[in-house]
């Protein structure tokens, strides 16, 4: 690796609640890592002109099929951009890009939104045992060991 190049993170949210999370998150990291951002929402391209944002397909549990080209396509951004680490406030292609890098050697963040105050959420679970990190924006939900609290990110 050049030692004067950035660190590659792969950023990594579906439209909405979850990008602005993870837009709030991973702009004061774009000084010191080179952020790449992923999202099924193409609107986001258009506004953000002097970003990296790759578009992908949306999937979810309602769309299952659509997982089949959302893995391909995370995997040819994966082999492409060689990220140091991925992170992912959600949903569905988050969840699934944290569980591709787990047969990589990419470290991974999940951080569970702060729509979930009763329990982690759908993808969350899903992945609180295979992210390196995970992380909660509601105390309660803190096991003190793999999920942790780090306070709220609004």
């Amino acid at each position: 690796m050049n030692p004067n190049s950035k660190q590659k993170v792969l950023a990594i949210a579906s439209p909405g609640g979850h990008w602005i999370q993870l837009y709030k998150i991973c702009q004061p990291l774009e000084s010191q890592f080179d952020v790449v951002y992923i999202t099924p929402g193409a609107q986001y391209s258009t506004t953000n002109k002097n970003k990296r944002i790759l578009n992908i397909t949306d999937a979810s549990a309602d769309s299952k099929l659509k997982i089949i080209p959302l893995v391909f396509q995370l995997l040819t951004i994966f082999i492409k951009e060689r990220p140091t680490a991925i992170i992912s406030t959600g949903a569905a292609p988050g969840a699934i890009a944290i569980l591709l890098a787990k047969i990589l050697p990419i470290r991974t963040i999940w951080v569970d939104s702060i729509a979930n105050v009763a329990q982690l959420s759908r993808s969350g679970r899903m992945v609180k045992n295979i992210a390196d990190k995970v992380i909660t924006q509601w105390e309660p939900l803190s096991d003190g060991h793999k999920i942790t609290y780090q306070g709220s990110i609004l």
